[in-house]
């Protein structure tokens, strides 16, 4: 009888120690994200001629967060600091173009790309967060998408051609 109860209490530790083990195949994939950090727009990405010319605190300052989601999707979220509480801020990609091939010699396409990034968002403070799904892939957006992140000035029209009107002009997720 001593021996039955010795094995079912090893059996029963056996099957613990069984059912507590993880396989690898069965864990989830560990889910990428990167940061990048973004100036104001001094002229320093496509020269001095292209420096912000406009009444805005040049304090501005942007953060985007690209994350991998479950399937390899992209979710972007882009953080400013130092905005203006109560106007709406336009925030979008544009596609990278030969300028020689653009209606107004821009190095981008001047249609912004929504399918990558495109909103709106007004401050309530000092600081201002959205998030976008984008249909690229992590991988596309990392690896292979050429583009610029822009941030427009919400004291000024809008315009897709004068680059004199925009806070931030980046490198899209470089």
């Amino acid at each position: 009888m001593k021996n039955l109860k010795l094995s079912m209490f090893a059996l029963m530790g056996m099957m613990v120690l069984l059912f507590s083990c993880n396989d690898s195949d069965d864990q989830a994939p560990m889910l990428r994200m990167q940061t990048f950090e973004y100036n104001f727009n001094e002229g320093q990405l496509v020269g001095a001629a292209t420096a912000y010319v406009g009444e805005h605190p040049r304090n501005l300052t942007a953060r985007m967060v690209v994350e991998e989601q479950a399937g390899g999707m992209a979710k972007i979220t882009v953080t400013l600091n130092n905005t203006l509480s109560g106007r709406m801020y336009m925030i979008h990609a544009h596609d990278a173009a030969d300028p020689a091939t653009t209606p107004n010699g821009t190095p981008y396409n001047e249609a912004p790309n929504s399918n990558v990034l495109s909103a709106m968002v007004t401050p309530q403070g000092s600081t201002a967060m959205v998030e976008h799904q984008s249909t690229l892939s992590y991988e596309q957006i990392i690896n292979n998408y050429e583009g610029f992140l822009v941030v427009h000035d919400p004291t000024q029209d809008i315009s897709t051609t004068d680059l004199t009107t925009y806070l931030i002009l980046g490198l899209f997720a470089r």
